[in-house]
């Protein structure tokens, strides 16, 4: 993939974990209020694939039987390290996915389609059809370009010690998507946008802040939001 040279030497070992554990500030509420968006929809799985899971933080809280597959090495070394769990196997991915066929019921791809390219996707979205059981299903999430989104991304470029200008190769919108996916051959169940001013609340209280997804569940409703959700099934 083209881009793991960049996302290995870019992020500070477990840097998006140690934002989620601060349970304060704006970035800190994005995250907690994204996994937990994520979270509540993976239902009925007893097997679970995180691919680009990072330090490990979304299988943390997801706490099913699980593997988590990330690029970087340093990142599941930090993972293995902080979440030490019996339910959970942390592994290097290299060329293909280390995954029996038909051996997991769901896979979550959390920020992780806009830092490849087009035929680096196609080749992991075969891969994930073929780890998938049947009726297996996919969550995915990545920002939204159809949004504020990219005026909010110029913003964290100038604040955030991550340069999203290197790392986000691919932007998509819904349409995009739809397009994508109905090409590698998976049925769209669920396409929404999410997160739109909860975490920014979390100056006011970050309990609150975390709380008022409900109210960015009904805006989204009319106003695009920051990311994308995509829940796919395998046909």
């Amino acid at each position: 993939m083209k881009n793991i040279d960049y996302y290995n030497t870019s992020v500070v070992d477990g840097y998006y974990d140690i934002v989620f554990r601060k349970k304060k500030g704006i970035q800190s509420a994005w995250h907690h209020i994204k996994f937990n968006y994520i979270k509540n929809k993976i239902t009925k799985s007893s097997f679970h694939l995180d691919i680009g899971c990072g330090p490990g933080t979304f299988l943390g809280i997801l706490n099913k039987k699980s593997i988590g597959i990330d690029i970087s090495q340093n990142q599941i070394r930090y993972a293995k390290k902080n979440y030490p769990n019996k339910k959970i196997k942390f592994i290097s991915y290299k060329n293909k996915l280390p995954i029996k066929t038909n051996s997991v019921d769901s896979i979550s791809l959390i920020e992780l389609i806009e830092h490849i390219d087009n035929t680096d996707l196609n080749y992991l979205l075969k891969e994930c059809k073929r780890v998938l059981k049947k009726e297996g299903t996919i969550c995915l999430s990545t920002p939204n370009y159809f949004s504020l989104w990219p005026v909010l991304e110029l913003i964290l470029n100038q604040m955030s010690p991550v340069d999203y200008k290197h790392e986000h190769i691919n932007k998509f919108t819904k349409s995009r998507i739809k397009q994508s996916m109905n090409r590698n051959g998976f049925q769209i169940v669920e396409l929404n946008s999410f997160i739109l001013i909860s975490p920014f609340l979390a100056f006011i209280s970050f309990k609150f802040a975390k709380s008022m997804i409900i109210l960015d569940n009904f805006l989204t409703k009319f106003f695009p939001g920051f990311l994308i959700f995509c829940k796919l099934k395998k046909n």
